[in-house]
């Protein structure tokens, strides 16, 4: 088919310096791009998360009205428990566990919006690793 990859995310930030700061420092992204006004004030940010994926964010200071049915943002990582002591190094208590089904290695965070982002590894033992293989 046509679909080449999930290309980003868009979520509202009430703080777009403190959101960039938590979404860099902690996960390594970059920023790919600045929104900005005529007047040059910023009002979002494009970050990469390498490999051809982004997050982007603007400013929001409240819920978008009908929420949405948006639960988590997730993260493959190569090393869960490496990923798991940075976000300790971050003030985080990750619990590393499988889930029931998938059996996928996770563990999860909330973003200063309050936003939860699961980050996981495939192992053997992930439901999913045979479909992941054969992709790459």
């Amino acid at each position: 088919g046509p679909l080449k990859r999930l290309s980003h995310v868009c979520l509202g930030s009430t703080n777009l310096a403190r959101t960039v700061n938590f979404y860099c420092e902690l996960l390594g992204c970059e920023v790919a791009h600045e929104f900005r006004n005529p007047a040059g004030e910023l009002y979002g940010v494009f970050l990469s998360c390498r490999n051809g994926t982004f997050v982007e964010f603007f400013n929001e200071q409240a819920p978008k009205p009908g929420g949405g049915l948006f639960r988590h943002l997730c993260f493959e990582v190569e090393d869960i428990q490496a990923m798991a002591e940075i976000a300790r190094r971050h003030g985080f208590q990750p619990e590393v566990k499988r889930g029931r089904t998938d059996r996928i290695l996770q563990f999860f965070v909330h973003d200063p919006d309050g936003n939860m982002i699961e980050f996981q590894q495939h192992d053997r033992e992930s439901v999913l690793y045979p479909l992941l293989v054969t992709a790459s």
